[in-house]
């Protein structure tokens, strides 16, 4: 009779749960359109640079959310204050008052891995606004003579996982090709950045259509 009663609360848990993977509609997701995109970034601490990136959109996961890939490029260093006021610290804990720290570049360089859930609103026509929030892993490397071989050089080379959002707007000017402009912000611990960028877009013809892009 227990045993009843537990298989009884137990079953309603996977068809709900296979109930809510049906609405996301997954095995429908495609790509949609791949874009290219070129923009700057401000990191904190780091002097601001050029960023490249890569995007596929994968079409609509719900009405109106549609689901993008990412993955974007960037290199920099560390701001000249900054690598100062570390090689200052350092000269403080020596204990031989004639040794010298010199400073010297820190380069940085990261990878991010993005999975945005974007909000646009199908009735937009060709010029359609969007907002997104997602989650991000950053491969990041850092290199310099000054941090060579440290404990300093491992901590900063790092995989971590952050979330950013985005908004912006894209403009579909001939069939098969659209361009977007975008502003977005990164946060992961110890580390923020804003970007800007802009996009070429290539849409795919001949994909399938969803209930939700069918549906008025």
């Amino acid at each position: 009779m227990e045993a009843g009663l537990a298989a009884l609360a137990i079953a309603p848990r996977p068809a709900a749960a296979q109930g809510f993977l049906d609405r996301l509609n997954l095995d429908r997701l495609q790509i949609s359109s791949l874009g290219a995109s070129f923009g700057r970034i401000r990191p904190s601490q780091v002097v601001p640079t050029n960023l490249y990136g890569l995007s596929a959109d994968y079409g609509e996961i719900e009405r109106d959310w549609r689901v993008v890939f990412g993955a974007t490029y960037w290199e920099s260093r560390f701001r000249d204050n900054v690598v100062q006021g570390f090689v200052d610290s350092l000269q403080k804990s020596l204990s031989d008052t004639a040794a010298r720290v010199v400073a010297s570049p820190i380069k940085l360089y990261d990878v991010t891995f993005s999975l945005e859930g974007r909000y646009t609103p199908s009735r937009s026509g060709d010029l359609r606004p969007f907002i997104g929030v997602g989650i991000a892993a950053h491969v990041i490397n850092a290199e310099g003579k000054l941090i060579k071989g440290t404990f300093v050089e491992r901590s900063l080379d790092d995989i971590a996982a952050g979330l950013f959002v985005d908004g912006g707007a894209t403009l579909r000017v001939l069939p098969r090709f659209g361009i977007e402009g975008s502003a977005r912000g990164d946060l992961l611990s110890g580390f923020r950045s804003v970007q800007l960028r802009a996009s070429a877009l290539y849409y795919f013809g001949g994909l399938r259509t969803t209930p939700t892009e069918r549906s008025p």
